[in-house]
């Protein structure tokens, strides 16, 4: 089974996406094993796995937008903001109707919004993971930060679970989002159930359970979003070598380099030459 590529692993629930790693690591007998974006252990779906010389090529799916479908219970909440820990209730006047909560959606969270992240999550702090901290009952200090929802649909609700569908940019809290759109309807919400069902143009539908896979998928297949250009068979050994070679393009564009169809590296154009960035 070759070792250098991607994989499109439907994550389970009650795995950490290092546990995912970690087997993989076993799976594939390889040290070299990360992901492209973190799921809560409650969490299912997408996960995009990269291997070998491949890990080298996570920075350029790390910003992608992501889709989830979640469902959030509103009128609760808990200190993870999930199903993880106690779930307590929540003070509300009314239960919102559907018409009132797609007007705060549309309002209030759609577009360029801030969000601060839980504080039950991997963002570290001088140096500190914010969950480590949180556990031991200290204090944590997140600052809101800037993301981006490009659409949000919500696909049921009958109070108090309310089922959506988002897609939104890389470092979006589902989890926050339950947080502060329930505080809003009915006091708090939590998130109950989160998958990833996409990873910009990559579908949870061509996905693999962990134990079932197969194939690496060429890097060619996953970044989707550089430009894709050949070099001429002969040229291979310079890219190789990390030797830079005539090659029109737009300057200063980073592209996926292809020989004979498969994915050999990572080029920048610089002054009207191919400067070799990352070898495959």
């Amino acid at each position: 089974m070759a070792q250098d590529g991607f994989w499109l692993i439907d994550k389970e629930k009650d795995w950490t996406s290092f546990d995912v790693c970690a087997r993989m690591r076993k799976i594939l007998n390889i040290k070299k094993v990360g992901h492209t974006g973190t799921l809560d252990p409650f969490a299912t779906g997408l996960l995009v796995v990269a291997t070998g010389k491949c890990t080298k090529l996570i920075p350029f799916l790390e910003k992608e937008k992501k889709t989830y479908r979640t469902k959030i219970i509103l009128g609760k909440t808990s200190e993870t903001l999930d199903p993880e820990s106690e779930i307590k209730d929540c003070k509300y006047d009314r239960k919102p109707s559907k018409a009132e909560i797609e007007k705060v959606i549309k309002e209030d969270f759609l577009g360029e919004i801030n969000q601060i992240p839980p504080q039950f999550s991997a963002i570290k702090i001088n140096g500190k993971k914010a969950c480590d901290i949180a556990r031991k009952g200290q204090k944590v200090d997140l600052k809101s930060r800037k993301t981006e929802v490009f659409r949000m649909d919500i696909l049921s609700y009958k109070f108090p679970e309310l089922e959506l569908e988002m897609e939104v940019s890389a470092g979006f809290y589902v989890r926050s989002l339950a947080r502060d759109l329930g505080k809003i309807l009915a006091g708090g919400g939590l998130c109950q159930e989160l998958r990833r069902i996409r990873v910009g143009e990559l579908d949870i539908k061509d996905a693999q359970q962990l134990e079932q896979i197969t194939e690496a998928i060429d890097p060619k297949f996953i970044l989707t979003s550089i430009t894709h250009r050949d070099i001429p068979g002969g040229r291979v050994q310079d890219f190789i070598a990390g030797r830079v070679f005539p090659f029109s393009g737009v300057e200063k564009e980073k592209i996926l380099v292809l020989v004979g169809g498969n994915s050999v590296g990572i080029g920048e154009i610089t002054c009207g030459n191919l400067q070799p960035r990352i070898v495959l």
